[in-house]
């Protein structure tokens, strides 16, 4: 038998080993090393390219808030997968549409072995402001009366005579709210009243509230002087009754009592008693009812005004002084007044007391409630703040030295005007009478009496007559030491 080299079989024993090993391979198969597809459907970031997202972005996080202001039209919502083999839903970084109010915006992640997960970023637009409100209203001379407030609407700016313009400047409580074209803007004044109106518009765009300042000019008259601005207002008008009000309309009252050179100039003589008085720029006493509606209309006259009083069977262009009656006079006593002419005339009672006070000026503390002037009527003396001393502000029986003394000597009230108490008396339209009760405006007195309506105190009365709320009355035709008057005008 030939024998197999030794190198052969060796060989022949590897192959065989081959073989037995890979037999085994194929029936056994081969390790997978394949990994298994990806879960993770997470962001590793998500932003916004407006507002800010709440909470702060956590990739455990799924639910977000943007609040964007009202006209916002559109937002990109933009995430970045933690596994790059996740893929997010086709809005990612799309600018995408919005409207008022909550826009919600799903993210979805997709993972590799196709889990999900949503991130949910509601935004909300916030709808249109509705708010017409101003934070502050200023003006660029004088003050506001009643003082700022957002739920006030109307108010009040007197201004010297002269003063050609002024600006009102509004803020708005809401920054989208639109203001009115003449706000901060400088605007032309004529003498008298001049309403100046801004209009604040809310975003809405339907939403708006007009806040009124009128602004009122003091008069110059070169026969008697200044006639200062008195706003319109409410007041309380005794300690009756809370329910007692009266309104005024605005009106202007000469800063002082006309004087006896004043009242000579218009009617060519005057009938005050040299020994009460301390000379000519003193106001003018002992006249009459009938001298004072007479000086009046005269005065008017003289300025080309429209008269204010008509008097049967009386022509005022020719009437002399010496024609003005001293006794009792029925036709003067049917006097009537035409309150929309622009004339001088007398004040009303309730004007006068409205001025008087200081009308919504009132220096004291809590006068003012509302609005409303509810304590002026209390005052000791006009200009009174409840500290100061009545012989600053009136001339009276402790100071005056039983004399009259120049126009406008004193300290003047809030509203700037002059012996309101004290020097002499001053008559008043009204017929004396009781008090009506309730609400009144404009309220001009008793149709007819037998007394006309006297008020402010004089030099030759005591403290308690120059008190705000102290009236009395005398006949149409007395001529009393320490009677005069001051006239008003529209």
């Amino acid at each position: 038998m030939n024998k197999i080299p030794l190198e052969r079989k060796m060989k022949q024993k590897i192959f065989g080993l081959l073989l037995v090993l890979s037999t085994v391979l194929v029936l056994t198969g081969c390790p997978n090393d394949t990994k298994p597809l990806s879960n993770n459907a997470d962001l590793s970031a998500l932003t916004v390219n407006i507002g800010s997202l709440s909470p702060v972005f956590a990739a455990d996080t799924t639910a977000y808030t943007v609040s964007v202001p009202n006209g916002t039209s559109s937002i990109t919502v933009t995430g970045i997968q933690a596994d790059h083999t996740a893929t997010l839903s086709t809005n990612n970084g799309v600018s995408l549409d919005l409207t008022v109010g909550d826009n919600p915006i799903i993210l979805t992640v997709t993972a590799a072995d196709g889990s999900t997960q949503d991130y949910v970023v509601t935004v909300s637009v916030t709808a249109a402001g509705t708010s017409a409100d101003l934070s502050a209203l200023t003006v660029s001379t004088g003050s506001l009366i009643p003082a700022f407030a957002a739920d006030t609407t109307a108010y009040t700016v007197s201004v010297p005579n002269g003063t050609s313009s002024i600006a009102v400047t509004g803020v708005q409580a809401d920054t989208t709210a639109v203001l009115s074209a003449n706000n901060g803007v400088s605007q032309d004044l004529t003498e008298g009243d001049n309403p100046i109106i801004l209009t604040v518009t809310a975003a809405d765009g339907i939403t708006a509230k007009d806040y009124v300042v009128m602004v009122g000019t003091d008069y110059y008259s070169s026969n008697i002087g200044i006639l200062m601005y008195v706003p319109a207002g409410t007041f309380q008008r005794d300690g009756v009754s809370a329910e007692n009000t009266s309104t005024v309309s605005a009106f202007r009252m000469s800063e002082k009592e006309i004087t006896r050179d004043q009242f000579r100039a218009i009617m060519g003589a005057e009938p005050s008693n040299t020994t009460y008085s301390n000379g000519t720029t003193d106001p003018v006493q002992i006249v009459n009812w009938y001298h004072a509606i007479a000086f009046c209309n005269k005065l008017s006259i003289a300025e080309g005004l429209t008269l204010a009083y008509e008097v049967p069977g009386v022509t005022f262009s020719t009437l002399t002084y010496g024609n003005i009656p001293t006794s009792r006079d029925d036709d003067w006593d049917l006097a009537s007044a035409n309150w929309t002419n622009t004339g001088y005339r007398l004040p009303t009672e309730m004007e006068w007391m409205w001025a008087a006070m200081g009308a919504s000026s009132d220096s004291i503390g809590g006068d003012i409630v509302d609005g409303v002037n509810t304590g002026g009527h209390a005052k000791a003396f006009a200009g009174s703040d409840g500290s100061n001393a009545i012989g600053d502000y009136a001339w009276y029986n402790s100071n005056s030295g039983d004399k009259s003394h120049p126009a406008g000597a004193r300290v003047s009230n809030e509203l700037g005007l002059d012996d309101m108490s004290g020097n002499v008396f001053e008559w008043c339209w009204d017929w004396f009478g009781t008090y009506p009760t309730g609400d009144e405006t404009d309220y001009k007195g008793a149709t007819s009496g037998t007394s006309r309506v006297i008020r402010g105190g004089g030099w030759h009365n005591n403290a308690p007559n120059c008190a705000v709320a102290y009236r009395c009355g005398y006949e149409p035709n007395r001529q009393i030491i320490d009677v005069g008057f001051r006239v008003v005008r529209p």
